[in-house]
C-alpha cells in the first residue's frame, strides 16, 4: 500500500560521536522515512590547507560541512562522503515531520554554510580553560538554532563549546537566518 504524502516523516537526530568516553563531538543527521541517511551537518576543526582535522589546535578554523546524498544535491563538499555515524552513538531523535518541512529547515541550515565559512572562525583547541571554547559542539548548537529545531544535551559527556553561539552570529544576525518557529506540521520525537 502506497502512503499518502501526509503519512510520510522525515527527522532530524542530534548525535554525540564519542571521544575516549570523556567527550563528545555533537553532529546533526538527516533521515528519509525508511531510516536511510541523507546529510550530515557538522562543525570540524580545519587547517589553512583545508584539511580536516581530528583535534584542532592553533591556527584552525571551525569549518562547517554537509555530508552525505542531500550534500550532493547542494553540490557542497563534492569531494567528501564523510560519515561520523556508528552503531554505538548516542542519539536523539529530536524532529520529525512531512518531507517539505523537514528539508527545508535542514536546507535553511545548509545554505548558511558559505556565509559561517566565510567568517574565519578561529578553533580553539583542546577546550582551554578561560577561553570562549569555539569548537564542533559551537557549530552543532548553531546549526540547530537556524534550523529552529530543539538542541539535545547529551548527559555523560563533556561537551566544551556547546552553546557559544554569539561567539559566531550577534542575536539579530541569528534571528535574521533562523528558519521560522512554526511547529504546526512537525512533532519533537
Amino acid at each position: 500500500m502506497k502512503k499518502n504524502m501526509s503519512e510520510i516523516r522525515y527527522a532530524i537526530e542530534a548525535r554525540a560521536y564519542d571521544i575516549m568516553g570523556l567527550a563528545a563531538h555533537d553532529f546533526w543527521v538527516l533521515r528519509d522515512e525508511n531510516g536511510n541517511v541523507l546529510g550530515q551537518l557538522h562543525g570540524l576543526a580545519t587547517n589553512s590547507e583545508n584539511k580536516i582535522k581530528p583535534i584542532g589546535t592553533f591556527g584552525d578554523k571551525l569549518k562547517f560541512y554537509h555530508f552525505g546524498p542531500r550534500a550532493r544535491l547542494f553540490d557542497s563538499n563534492p569531494a567528501y562522503d564523510l560519515n561520523f555515524i556508528r552503531d554505538d552513538q548516542k542519539f536523539k531523535r529530536t524532529f520529525s515531520g512531512n518531507p517539505e518541512v523537514i528539508l527545508a529547515r535542514w536546507d535553511n541550515a545548509v545554505k548558511a554554510l558559505p556565509y559561517l565559512n566565510s567568517l574565519e572562525v578561529p578553533y580553539t583547541p583542546f577546550a582551554i580553560l578561560g577561553l570562549a571554547n569555539i569548537n564542533s559542539n559551537t557549530a552543532y548548537t548553531l546549526l540547530g538554532k537556524l534550523m529552529g529545531i530543539p538542541l539535545h544535551n547529551f548527559s555523560g559527556y563533556w561537551q566544551p563549546g556547546w552553546g557559544n553561539t554569539r561567539k559566531i552570529l550577534t542575536a539579530s544576525q541569528l534571528a535574521s537566518m533562523r528558519y521560522p518557529l512554526d511547529f504546526s506540521d512537525t512533532d519533537f520525537a
